[in-house]
Order: C-alpha cells, then structure tokens, then sequence
C-alpha cells in the first residue's frame, strides 16, 4: 500500500514538473562564458561592443566581470550579432522569445531565429 502511494505521488510530480515547463539543470553560457542567471549582463556588455566596433580587448576591462566577459564575446568570437544570437539561442535551448533581448536588435534578431529554425527546418 506504501509503495503504491509513493509511486503515485512520484508520478504526480512529474506531471506537475512537466506542466510547469522544462526544469534547467545547468546554467546557462554567453559564447564560452558562464552566465549566473540568463546571461543579461553579458549581453549587456555584448551590446556595448558592437554598438562601438570595439576590436580591442583591453576596452572591455573597465566594465564589470559579466559585461567584460560580453565585450570580450564580442572582439573573440568575431561573429556578427545575429550570428551570436542563433548560436546563444541554441546552445542555451532558449525558448522564450523575451530572452532574446538585452544585446541588441541584429542578436535579437537571430535568437528569434534559431527559436522558429527547429520548426521549418
């Protein structure tokens, strides 16, 4: 009878877990950076180094640990900014479109495609 009813209650989880959205075990990354949270900061200081073309990595040290880490993204990765976008969606399973925001319109632009790609490819 015990067994029965804590079978019954795992399952109850479960669905409960699957109705509520899928459970993230790992954190996120920004283009080989861990990100603590979904990566706002590091998107932030992504934004900041394309807006300026930086190329050099020594601009990006006056930003703070994250930020200097999405400037660095930037000068290291030498992709543009939609391409940074698609691979950030992908890599991170993102599925919200509003994680898409916070690195500017072009990397907006290519998570969002990365979250229509799964569907018509």
């Amino acid at each position: 009878m015990c067994a029965l009813l804590l079978v019954a209650s795992l399952h109850a989880a479960a669905t409960c877990a699957r109705a509520e959205g899928r459970i993230r075990y790992e954190p996120r990354s920004f283009l080989g950076y861990e990100c603590a949270d979904d990566c706002e900061r590091h998107k932030a200081g992504f934004a900041w180094a394309t807006q300026l073309k930086l190329a050099d990595p020594a601009a990006c040290r006056s930003l703070g640990t994250a930020e200097s880490e999405g400037c660095l993204a930037w000068i290291e990765e030498g992709i543009d900014a939609e391409a940074a976008g698609f691979r950030w969606a992908l890599e991170n399973e993102i599925d919200a479109p509003i994680l898409c925001d916070g690195a500017g319109a072009e990397f907006r632009n290519g998570c969002l495609r990365q979250l229509e790609w799964p569907a018509t490819n």
